[in-house]
């Protein structure tokens, strides 16, 4: 790794600072002040595809949903759960086969309805009807059945015990009359819901405007007022703009330039640990030269991800060995300092004997996918796939190549086995902190086409993560999963990369705000502990 390769290139610089001044200044006084105490302007790395909680699951779309949906749950800053719309905590029973909520009395949706347990059920229910599945189907694939036990009563019925279900009841919840007059218009043109923000105007791909609900059921105090949503996928550009006073707040602050905005006079950098997860991930297809595990492995000899998560990475992540992100594994006792010890040094004659001479790989065109346009991109994503498709074209592989493919058409194609799209792919996760939301949808061979796209189908893995799935008993959980993991990473299903931490720039003009460890639960203007605001 040469040393410019940890630095800002000073033209780049100049150049993405002219640009995004250039922008501030043409805003003109409508830019800051005319928002004064008004309206947040918070700079997302991509903007939401659709706001309907039924089809959609990435996190762009989960931070401006988190405030006009709500859930029968959601998360403290300590990771508790906390009732929203459940009135106090789920009831168990059946051996932990039943699930009974009660709602609260006064809950209703922003046209003045209330919020009954047949909206409950809908939206539990919907991804599991729906003749196309969405991705958000694993997230409920448990259930058997639903019932209502009167109007503000929801039972639900699993298949199984299913310890981690509890996560699953943080699931916003929609109007059903409403989405059902016409659900492919539903999150675009049409969003109610029962947050404590209502969308204003939403453009896939530009921004999203929304204005508190004064009504709010469960008001907490005097919220902001107004809060747009705007893309920025360069991290030079996002925090360019907080420093003009473009934006109050920008997500993701890049590791070249985390001291740069630390260092801004009137901004603060905040960040929390998050349930991130980065990783190279193979398609193990029948028939593709990546379902043979000495290529797998040869790939893994090609690049040091211990070097490249130093220099690409830190401080705004950190080196991540499993599937699971750190505060997960370590909660669960997972080894990892075994885990720590099962990548390949790096070593081009290794993987050129392995890739060559054991898997007998003679010529090979390789894609390897990553999110991006051909003006933007994840430029870590970009750096780990052009440091395997560099050692390959070196083993004689001059037609391996990194395609960047627009997020929503990334997501379904590294999801549907097809070789020509892709051999490989630098994907991400964010999942809860049970287990089961990492292995299950991205390992599961349920899961094929909708958020698991790596087809590998050993049956004692399949059989491990499913039986971890319908037991209660932590212990036995845990050895399930330490089996499976332990498959997976000796078998280089993934090359596990790195988790980013939720940073973020902060005006100072910002008081109340609190990163927190789920990505889609961010930006919270409203919780239980106050309201965000905005100084003069």
């Amino acid at each position: 790794m040469n040393e410019n390769s940890n630095t800002i290139d000073r033209r780049t610089a100049l150049k993405g600072i002219g640009a995004v001044a250039g922008s501030a200044a043409l805003a003109g006084c409508t830019g800051v002040a005319g928002r004064s105490g008004e309206q947040l302007r918070y700079a997302q790395v991509l903007t939401p595809v659709s706001l309907d909680p039924i089809a959609v699951d990435d996190p762009w779309s989960g931070q401006v949903q988190s405030l006009v949906f709500e859930g029968l749950y959601t998360y403290d800053f300590g990771m508790n759960l906390v009732p929203v719309l459940a009135n106090g905590k789920p009831k168990r029973s059946d051996d932990g086969k039943k699930y009974t909520v009660e709602l609260r009395d006064e809950a209703r949706f922003q046209n003045g309805t209330s919020v009954t347990a047949e909206d409950v059920t809908y939206s539990f229910e919907k991804p599991n009807q729906e003749e196309t599945p969405p991705p958000t189907k694993w997230h409920v694939d448990m259930i058997r059945s639903m019932k209502t036990l009167g109007e503000k009563k929801v039972e639900f019925a699993l298949e199984n015990p299913y310890p981690g279900f509890e996560h699953t009841l943080t699931r916003p919840v929609v109007p059903k009359s409403i989405r059902e007059e016409d659900p492919a218009a539903f999150g675009k043109k049409m969003t109610i819901g029962s947050g404590p923000y209502r969308i204003d105007r939403f453009k896939p791909g530009k921004y999203a405007t929304l204005t508190s609900w004064k009504n709010h059921w469960r008001s907490q105090g005097e919220p902001i007022r107004r809060a747009k949503f705007v893309p920025n996928h360069a991290g030079l550009a996002r925090t360019m703009s907080l420093k003009t006073g473009q934006n109050d707040i920008v997500e993701r602050i890049q590791p070249k330039l985390w001291q740069t905005t630390k260092d801004f006079p009137d901004s603060t950098v905040v960040s929390a640990e998050s349930y991130h997860y980065h990783f190279v991930g193979f398609n193990c297809s029948s028939g593709t030269p990546t379902a043979k595990p000495k290529v797998r492995e040869g790939i893994d000899a090609l690049l040091s991800m211990d070097e490249l998560v130093k220099h690409l990475v830190e401080p705004a992540g950190r080196r991540q060995y499993g599937p699971l992100p750190r505060q997960v594994a370590k909660s669960w006792d997972m080894p990892l300092e075994e885990w720590k010890r099962i990548p390949k040094k790096k070593s081009h004659h290794e993987a050129k004997k392995l890739i060559k001479g054991e898997a007998g790989l003679k010529s090979w065109s390789p894609k390897i996918a990553v999110p991006g346009t051909k003006s933007s991109g994840d430029k870590m994503r970009e750096k780990v796939a052009e440091t395997i498709v560099h050692g390959l074209k070196k083993m004689g592989f001059r037609k391996a190549r990194t395609v960047k493919y627009p997020w929503p058409k990334f997501r379904e194609l590294v999801t549907n086995g097809d070789q020509g799209n892709y051999a490989m792919f630098v994907g991400s996760w964010a999942g809860y902190p049970d287990p089961d939301t990492f292995l299950y949808p991205l390992f599961h061979s349920n899961n094929e086409g909708l958020t698991n796209g790596t087809y590998y189908r050993d049956e004692s893995v399949m059989k491990q993560i499913e039986n971890a799935r319908r037991t209660s008993n932590r212990g036995k959980r845990q050895r399930l999963y330490e089996e499976s993991i332990r498959t997976i990473l000796e078998e280089r299903v993934h090359l596990p990369a790195y988790t980013l931490h939720n940073s973020f720039g902060v005006k100072n003009r910002v008081s109340g705000f609190r990163p927190h460890p789920i990505s889609q639960v961010n930006p919270l203007l409203v919780s239980p502990d106050g309201s965000m605001s905005l100084d003069e």
